[in-house]
């Protein structure tokens, strides 16, 4: 399996889950271990509390702790919290949204403890209850969502719906979430009629998909996932997996101080036409970034004095002419370069086509495809070319590109990233990475890491066309394929959040991206010895727990 795992990276990789693989870990973790419901729960519910009061310490002191229980685990999880907080001696009610026939196993036997120590308990039957109450108490309130977690079912509704929007509308609050809030879909993060506004979710065992992906992305407030005391192999045997800086930092390679520039590789970059040669520039100022030893840029030969007072002095550039006798010149001089990256600013047109077959067809080296060279793949159906390579090659679209390359519309992209990535590496052979605030990329190994570095900064002209650069510089140093787009990934984000911390989100360029490559290389050097977890000055083992952004 190609994943961070292989070099030995390090097991502080975090796992991610749909909500039915977490199910399914948790009932083999019963069957096999003996570790059953009540054990993952109190152990949820334990460390769940330890963060709250780390989070919120006036939590039921100079606030009432008002929690909130469905009927499933999610329940279960909120009555341990409440009893374990009232433990504490602080101060508790417990909202429950069904009666107590409706609990059973765990579920139930954490209720029955609650009412054998006189809780607070509130049978929610209509919204009134709860509005009287509101209206009577003022607050102000830390309220914990126990009501649906991963255990969404269709839209919210009635009462469901009733009592999620007055907790939202409710003023002076601190709203915890147990698992995922209530109302969004664990799987695509798409909220369901409704859903909790909360400032902190607490995830249990392994985050959700639906953690990371908008609209229920902006829900969950400030993301912390804490160990339930599931086997450590659960945690290698996933095929979802999130980026972190830790294990990230430790493929970063020491370079040969006794090295020259033909050591680090030769990149040629392929791109740019009147108007937009600004991108195949910026391509190339990220290469170079990136720690290239020799970057060539070749574009189209009208554009190619103009291009010539553009590009930065180091960089070497030769006129694209892939018509004539010339052409053949360029065929035999083409696998001189350790990488080739084709697109940016190449724009649509029937040399542009031709070239790009020869170049699928005869370089024997890395490949990344952007932009335009993605709209010709699929504008002329040239997917058969990608499946033949017998050479690493990596996919840039956006969404947009993305439909257009497996002839999906982009709504259901957007809707379900993870099976259309998958559909992307099926149909071409390559790695895929679809860029967005949350960035997927996708292996031929079926092993696919989430980027979650959500930047509205990075939002501007010119962005794609850095990382398609910098991913270039890594594979022309010979780096893994997939790993260099792991890096590559990881550093762009890094720097885009470098540059909107120097310069604010709504003010930063591409520039300002390439600008700090050298800053997100120091900073993510200096983690390689870093703990991923933060933990409590002397937590007990169960509540290691990692900071998601």
């Amino acid at each position: 399996m190609n994943n961070l795992m292989n070099d030995k990276v390090s097991s502080a990789q975090m796992r991610i889950c749909t909500s039915e693989e977490m199910r399914s870990l948790d009932e083999v973790a019963d069957r096999e271990y003996g570790l059953d419901a009540l054990i993952l729960m109190e152990n949820a519910g334990r460390a769940a509390s330890q963060i709250l009061l780390e989070n919120f310490p006036n939590a039921g002191r100079s606030t009432e702790i008002l929690v909130f229980a469905g009927k499933g685990n999610n329940a279960g999880d909120a009555f341990v919290v409440a009893r374990r907080l009232m433990g504490m001696d602080r101060k508790v009610r417990i909202f429950h949204l069904h009666g107590e026939e409706h609990y059973k196993g765990s579920t139930l036997r954490n209720f029955q403890i609650l009412k054998r120590l006189k809780a607070k308990l509130v049978h929610l039957e209509t919204i009134s209850d709860l509005q009287n109450f509101f209206a009577s108490s003022p607050g102000p309130f830390t309220i914990i969502d126990g009501i649906l977690g991963t255990g969404l079912k269709g839209h919210l509704e009635g009462l469901l719906f009733e009592v999620v929007e007055l907790i939202n509308s409710t003023a002076s609050t601190e709203v915890v979430a147990l698992d995922i809030p209530s109302g969004v879909s664990g799987d695509t993060g798409m909220v369901h009629g409704t859903s909790i506004q909360a400032n902190l979710t607490v995830s249990f065992g392994f985050p959700k998909l639906g953690h990371f992906f908008p609209p229920g992305a902006a829900r969950r407030g400030e993301l912390i996932n804490v160990d339930i005391s599931l086997p450590a192999r659960f945690r290698r045997e996933g095929d979802k997996f999130l980026l972190m800086k830790q294990p990230i930092a430790k493929l970063v390679r020491e370079r040969d101080r006794y090295g020259h520039k033909n050591s680090f590789g030769h990149s040629l970059l392929i791109g740019g036409s009147p108007g937009r040669l600004g991108a195949i520039v910026m391509t190339a100022s990220a290469c170079h970034r990136m720690g290239t030893g020799l970057v060539t840029v070749a574009t189209w030969e009208e554009g190619f004095e103009t291009l010539l007072l553009k590009l930065p002095n180091e960089t070497m550039a030769v006129p694209l002419k892939w018509e004539g006798s010339e052409a053949e010149l360029y065929r035999r001089n083409l696998n001189q370069y350790s990488s080739v990256v084709v697109g940016p600013g190449l724009g649509l047109r029937e040399d542009g086509k031709r070239l790009l077959e020869e170049i699928l067809t005869l370089y024997k080296g890395p490949l990344v495809l952007d932009a335009d060279a993605l709209n010709l793949i699929a504008d002329y159906q040239m997917h058969e070319l990608l499946v033949q390579r017998r050479a690493p090659t990596v996919l840039t679209p956006h969404p947009g590109e993305m439909s257009r390359l497996i002839g999906v519309a982009k709504d259901e992209i957007t809707h379900d990233p993870v099976k259309y990535v998958r559909k992307a590496v099926e149909l071409t052979h390559s790695i895929v990475l679809l860029k967005g605030a949350a960035t997927l990329i996708g292996s031929p190994d079926d092993v696919l890491y989430l980027n979650h570095y959500p930047n509205d900064g990075m939002a501007t002209a010119g962005s794609g066309d850095v990382l398609a650069g910098m991913i270039g510089g890594l594979l022309g140093q010979k780096m893994d394929p997939f790993q260099a787009t792991l890096l590559g990934v990881y550093l762009h984000s890094l720097a885009g959040d470098l540059a909107a911390q120097e310069l604010g989100h709504r003010s930063m360029t591409a520039q300002d991206i390439i600008e700090n490559i050298s800053h997100a290389f120091k900073d993510i050097k200096a983690s390689a010895t870093e703990a991923t977890y933060s933990t409590a000055s002397s937590p007990p083992p169960l509540e290691a727990r990692a900071r998601l952004l």
